[in-house]
């Protein structure tokens, strides 16, 4: 037989023989640890516009040569007429899909340039292109419905968009995963949306999903593949993950989830829940389940709302807590009105220091007090309910970056200080 073209897939391979008309499809590929045993599902099909299914998916192990015999000798049985060697398919399938399960990508030699390349950002400051971008926070905070609009956002390059937000100069097709809700409810949010935001036309790709990302994989890059999808939209984490509660705080959901999206090579944004510790000054909630879900995203914003007594309006606020590319972004206004006739407005708008004062660093509310004028340490702690200690440190570093100056035992603003 002669060696068949060979394209690559996420967790598996595809194999053509254009002289024989077979398609020998391997998916679900998987090296075992323990063992290295090679497993798969392997489907065998004449490769023609009408294809005939010669070996329905069965699950392979590619190690044993007990398998690929027996398996030989029932298609030649079976399919006399084709004439093919399947002793010969098989063998060769064997050896190379634990060829190539296990070589890994090859290295590279990188060289330092001359020019620096910034790394591309979908949607200025919250997505940056090829990452795991991540939005968390409490219930009801609005989570879902700012993911969506941030969708719609980069799909249509709006500019000029409610919350001031600079997209890419192109639109950007997006696929929202779903292990939350189901199709009626995100029509809802969408619906909802646009009314509120008078936005233009949009559509987003959606899947309602079942399975932890990390098994359905191939699933997913089909539709990737299919629609140009450039970015997916993760709505939740500790869902997508797979884990139970005590799984999403160990080490291994972690990991899967972040394999996952490497295979999967695009952008994405991820909406993830608080952890459920209390916040202290100094001591902020993360993201749930395991520190290795925050190591390994490149970019973590935390969505936070003030406690408001108007049931139709919410004042929310973006902090930039993690970011491994860029600087931190200054926070971010979001006020989300909710009207009679379902539609949810939403407009960006000041940051108050004084609702969101446990979600804001020390630095930041020490320039907040010294709006009123100078002050000393002492007066400056109180004020923020830190110790002496805490307020002279904040007050350093605000004076070597140039933002409030040292006058006799006060402090106050520099003459062209901006806010964070």
């Amino acid at each position: 037989m002669n060696k068949p073209v060979l394209e690559s897939k996420i967790n598996g391979y595809i194999f053509h023989w254009d002289k024989e008309a077979l398609l020998a499809q391997v998916s679900h590929c998987r090296v075992h640890s323990r063992d290295g045993r090679t497993t798969g599902e392997l489907t065998i099909s004449t490769n023609s516009d009408k294809p005939l299914i010669l070996l329905p998916a069965t699950q392979f192990n590619f190690s044993s040569d007990q398998t690929s015999s027996r398996q030989a000798k029932a298609l030649a049985e079976k399919y006399p007429q084709h004439g093919v060697d399947w002793i010969e398919l098989f063998d060769y399938l064997r050896h190379r899909v634990q060829e190539l399960a296990r070589a890994g990508e090859e290295s590279e030699e990188v060289w330092a340039q001359d020019e620096i390349t910034k790394p591309e950002l979908l949607l200025e400051p919250l997505i940056i292109r090829g990452m795991p971008n991540v939005i968390f926070g409490e219930k009801g905070v609005n989570k879902s419905t700012i993911a969506y609009l941030c969708g719609a956002i980069v799909l249509i390059s709006w500019g000029d968009n409610p919350l001031g937000l600079v997209p890419y100069d192109k639109g950007i097709k997006t696929l929202v995963l779903d292990w939350e809700t189901d199709r009626e409810t995100f029509d809802y949010y969408l619906a909802r949306i646009k009314r509120g935001t008078q936005a233009p036309a949009f559509s987003l790709n959606y899947r309602h999903c079942v399975l932890p990302l990390a098994e359905d994989l191939e699933s997913i890059e089909r539709l990737i593949e299919r629609d140009n999808i450039e970015l997916l939209i993760i709505d939740s984490l500790a869902a997508a993950a797979g884990g139970e509660d005590s799984e999403l705080k160990g080490s291994q959901s972690a990991l899967s989830f972040n394999t996952a999206l490497r295979k999967l090579k695009t952008t994405s944004l991820i909406i993830a829940q608080t952890s459920k510790q209390q916040e202290q000054h100094g001591k902020r909630k993360t993201i749930y389940g395991s520190t290795l879900f925050t190591y390994y995203s490149r970019n973590v914003l935390e969505l936070c709302h003030s406690e408001d007594i108007d049931t139709n309006t919410k004042h929310l606020a973006l902090f930039h807590r993690e970011c491994n590319l860029f600087r931190k972004w200054s926070p971010i206004g979001i006020r989300m009105d909710f009207h009679d006739d379902g539609g949810i407005a939403i407009e960006r708008e000041p940051v108050s220091m004084s609702e969101f004062s446990e979600k804001i660093n020390t630095q930041a509310r020490v320039m907040e007090v010294l709006k009123q004028g100078a002050l000393e340490v002492k007066d400056i702690a109180l004020a923020l309910d830190v110790s002496e200690s805490n307020a002279r440190v904040a007050l350093s570093r605000l004076n070597k970056r140039g933002k409030v100056v040292k006058m006799g035992k006060a402090y106050g603003l520099a003459a062209d200080s901006q806010p964070f």
